[in-house]
C-alpha cells in the first residue's frame, strides 16, 4: 500500500507518531464500549455493534443484534458516538485492527467493549479522521497490529499495545490532504449508496404483494 514500507525507508517522507503520543498530546481521544448482555438482544431497534459488524470502513446497518431504546438512552452519554469517530476492533482473532467510520447514519448505536473508539481533535499536525482511518487500514499499520496482538487464553487481544503503533503522517501536507479528500469522498459515496438502498427498500415495501415476484 501507499504506506507499506519500513520507518527507515520512509523517514524522509513521513513523520512517525506513536498512537500513545497522539493520545497524550490530546490529538486523539480514545474510549471503549459496553456489554449489554444477551437478554437485551431483540428488545428493540437500536443496533448493538459487535466486532463482526465492522467491515469495509463501515458499521453494518443490518447488525444482527438490536437492543432497546431505553438501553441506548442509558448508555448514550457515556458512549458519546459522533460523526467521524473511528471504531477499531481490539479483540477477536482475524478481525483485530478492522476499522469503521461513524457517519450520520450510524450515531444511534451502542458499541461493545471489544471495540476502541478514536476521535481526532483539532490539531496542528494536520491529522484528520479520514487520514487516520486510511493510516490504520494500511499494510504498514496492519503488520504492526498483527505483531502486537497477543493471545489471552483463547481470545486474541490488542489491548493497550495499540499505544505503540506508529502512525505515518506525510510531511507533504498536500499528500495528506489528498488522501483525506479521497477517503472523505469514499465515505460520502457510501452514505449516499446506503440512503438509496434504504429508499428503494422502503418503496418496495409499499408495493402490493402480488407484484413482488
Amino acid at each position: 500500500g501507499v504506506l507499506g514500507v519500513s520507518v527507515e525507508d520512509k523517514s524522509a517522507e513521513y513523520d512517525f507518531y506513536a498512537f500513545g503520543e497522539l493520545i497524550d498530546k490530546g490529538i486523539v481521544q480514545v474510549a471503549t464500549g459496553d456489554e449489554v448482555g444477551k437478554l437485551e438482544y431483540g428488545t428493540g431497534d437500536v443496533p448493538f455493534i459487535r466486532t463482526s459488524d465492522i467491515a469495509n470502513w463501515r458499521v453494518s446497518s443490518d447488525s444482527k443484534h438490536k437492543i432497546s431504546a431505553g438501553t441506548y438512552e442509558a448508555l448514550r452519554v457515556k458512549q458519546d458516538v459522533r460523526v467521524n469517530d473511528i471504531l477499531m476492533v481490539k479483540d477477536g482473532g482475524y478481525l483485530i485492527g478492522t476499522c469503521a467510520m461513524i457517519t450520520e447514519l450510524d450515531t444511534r448505536i451502542v458499541y461493545q467493549s471489544h471495540i476502541y473508539k478514536f476521535r481526532v481533535m483539532p490539531n496542528e499536525i494536520g491529522l484528520t479522521p479520514y487520514y487516520l482511518l486510511a493510516a490504520l487500514s494500511c499494510n504498514y499499520t496492519s503488520a504492526q497490529v498483527e505483531a502486537k496482538t497477543c493471545t489471552l487464553d483463547i481470545i486474541n487481544s490488542l489491548g493497550n499495545r495499540y499505544r505503540d503503533i506508529l502512525i505515518p503522517i506525510p510531511k507533504d501536507k498536500t499528500k495528506l490532504d489528498s488522501i483525506s479528500s479521497d477517503v472523505a469522498t469514499a465515505i460520502e459515496k457510501d452514505v449516499e449508496s446506503r440512503r438509496l438502498v434504504s429508499r428503494a427498500l422502503t418503496m418496495a415495501e409499499l408495493l402490493p404483494v402480488s407484484t413482488v415476484a
